[in-house]
C-alpha cells in the first residue's frame, strides 16, 4: 500500500525536476547575458593577442594595426576609455538610479569604490501636491521625497547643502545642513 505522504513527495520531487529543467535554459541566458556584458570589448581582447606573436616584426605589425584601430575606435565614440577618477565621478552621477549591472559601474570588486552617499548643494526646492519635496542638485539630479512631510522637518532652499545616503533595502535617507533625516527617491529628470 502507498501512503498518501510518498505519493506527495514523488509529486513535489517530479514538479521541482521538471521546474528545474525549465529554468535551466533561462539561468543559462542570464549567465551569458552577464558575461557579455562584463567581457572586454574585442578590439581590446585583439590588441592583447598581439602579445603572443613570437616573430618581433610581425608583433610589431599587429600592435600597429590593433592600436590604430583602437585609437580610431575610440575618437569615434565606439569605444570609450576612462580612468578610476572618472568611472568614480560617472558613479557619483548616476547615485540613485537603478541601472543595469555593469563592469565599468562595478567598483572591480573593490568595496572602497562603491559610493554610498554624497554630499552636494540644493539648486532648487519645491512641494508638489501632497507636501513632499521635489530637491534639485547642482550636479542636475532630482530628488523625491518618499515618506511623510513633517512639520518639524526645515524646508530646504537653494545654497543648503545636502547629504543623501543609501539606507536599507535600496532606499535613501537625505539631510539637509544636517537636520533630520528623510527619506527620497531618485528621479530622472
Amino acid at each position: 500500500m502507498v501512503s498518501s505522504k510518498s505519493i506527495f513527495v514523488g509529486m513535489f520531487a517530479t514538479t521541482a525536476a521538471v521546474a528545474a529543467g525549465l529554468c535551466t535554459p533561462a539561468v543559462a541566458q542570464e549567465v551569458d547575458r552577464r558575461k557579455a556584458l562584463t567581457a572586454p570589448p574585442a578590439i581590446y581582447t585583439d590588441m592583447i593577442a598581439c602579445k603572443d606573436i613570437a616573430d618581433p616584426t610581425a608583433r610589431l605589425a599587429c600592435f600597429d594595426e590593433k592600436v590604430t584601430a583602437l585609437q580610431t575606435a575610440q575618437s569615434s565614440n565606439q569605444v570609450v576609455i576612462a580612468d578610476r577618477e572618472q568611472v568614480r565621478e560617472a558613479r557619483r552621477g548616476l547615485f540613485g538610479l537603478t541601472l543595469p549591472r555593469i563592469k565599468l559601474f562595478d567598483g572591480d570588486g573593490d568595496e572602497g569604490d562603491e559610493i554610498a552617499e554624497i554630499e552636494s548643494t540644493i539648486k532648487s526646492a519645491r512641494t508638489i501636491r501632497s507636501g513632499k519635496w521635489v530637491i534639485s542638485l547642482e550636479d542636475g539630479a532630482v530628488w523625491l521625497q518618499t515618506d511623510s512631510p513633517r512639520s518639524s522637518m526645515r524646508d530646504p532652499k537653494s545654497g543648503d547643502s545636502i547629504t543623501i545616503k543609501r539606507a536599507a533595502l535600496g532606499s535613501y535617507m537625505a539631510k539637509v545642513n544636517g537636520g533630520r533625516a528623510f527619506k527620497v527617491k531618485r528621479v530622472v529628470n
